[in-house]
């Protein structure tokens, strides 16, 4: 049961056996209510969740059920910790967005490359914020310099969705923003909570920058130019990000057939890179699509590497070591077939 401050009332979101309800004052209760029926509008999660029906509830202290107001994820794991440390904000606000399949440990440069097109969108300064876009808090590090801080999902001015860093101690939850601010230490002034990080917050020491995304599915569905072969490359992953992320939530140790399903996987882009330049259907895509395909392969192999090796240091494993070794080796072979490729197509 987790207990958040909302300006000057106490919330309650508590699980009661399967269902989610938010109890707290109605009137706030109720605007949180829509916000979150926006949100799961939003996400397309099929669920039916009406705010009419709502609304006429009388009295000033009220408990709603919001298990058809948010995305599944929410309900299956608002409150929930990992067994091991790795899972972190960076990967909640991608896997949130569909661009990852599972919950792992995400790099910074991960959640910075993502947050750009072709899949995100930076909000304009005084653009509305619509429940399930990213909020990105980064530290400000010199004249248009900044650094990854923090990563959480928007619902509206009073909550949001977050994982409050990468130990296993951090739950998934519903919270206030101003928790997630003043946890980040973000200014309450306007040029630090802007839509945009511009030259306003250069003294803000953390600001925050909102984006808007689209899934990955839809850009591959749309992007009819990518490989046979780099499509599977993605399937093989999501398979086994998920094998990743169920050994996470278990406490055990990835599973040698796991290992080796990513090994091979990652293995075969390589080959498959080596003779790329002479390949027809790498010369039909664009050099953006190419770069953001490799791109996005590359990090995820680099992250899954470093998750890795977190497990196996918590559980002392030496094959997982291996793979952990192996799979960030792999992920410098694309990078290096990618780079050579784009220095190919100059």
């Amino acid at each position: 049961m987790f207990l958040f401050l909302m300006q000057a009332q106490a919330f309650e979101i508590s699980k009661k056996s399967d269902r989610l309800v938010l109890s707290g004052a109605c009137e706030e209760g109720k605007s949180i209510y829509s916000s979150l029926a926006k949100w799961s509008r939003n996400a397309k999660t099929g669920k039916t969740c009406d705010p009419g029906s709502v609304m006429d509830q009388p009295g000033e202290s009220c408990n709603f059920d919001i298990t058809d107001c948010v995305p599944e994820h929410v309900v299956k794991y608002h409150g929930a910790t990992p067994e091991v440390d790795g899972p972190n904000c960076w990967n909640l606000s991608l896997v949130m967005s569909n661009i990852l399949p599972s919950m792992r440990y995400s790099t910074p440069e991960e959640m910075n490359f993502y947050m750009r097109p072709p899949l995100c969108r930076a909000l304009k300064d005084g653009e509305k914020k619509e429940p399930g876009d990213v909020g990105a808090i980064r530290q400000i590090a010199g004249v248009g310099k900044t650094n990854e801080y923090h990563g959480f999902i928007y619902i509206d001015e009073k909550i949001a969705y977050s994982k409050n860093g990468f130990s296993s101690m951090a739950p998934y939850a519903l919270q206030t923003l101003d928790k997630v601010y003043k946890t980040y230490e973000v200014p309450n002034k306007q040029e630090c909570r802007q839509n945009v990080i511009n030259a306003k917050s250069s003294k803000c020491g953390q600001a925050v920058a909102f984006y808007r995304c689209d899934s990955m599915e839809n850009y591959l569905k749309n992007n009819q130019n990518v490989p046979d072969q780099v499509r599977e490359t993605f399937k093989g992953m999501d398979a086994a990000e998920n094998c990743v992320q169920e050994a996470l939530f278990k406490g055990d140790a990835l599973g040698a057939e796991a290992r080796k399903n990513l090994r091979e996987t990652g293995l075969a882009l390589v080959e498959y890179l080596k003779d790329a330049k002479n390949k027809p259907e790498i010369a039909k895509m664009k050099p953006d699509e190419r770069d953001f395909m490799l791109g996005s392969l590359q990090l995820r192999l680099a992250a899954l590497g470093d998750q890795l090796q977190v497990v196996a240091m918590d559980k002392q494993d030496r094959e997982t070591f291996t793979a952990a070794g192996e799979l960030r080796h792999i992920s410098e072979m694309v990078q290096a077939s990618a780079k050579q490729l784009k220095k190919g197509a100059r």
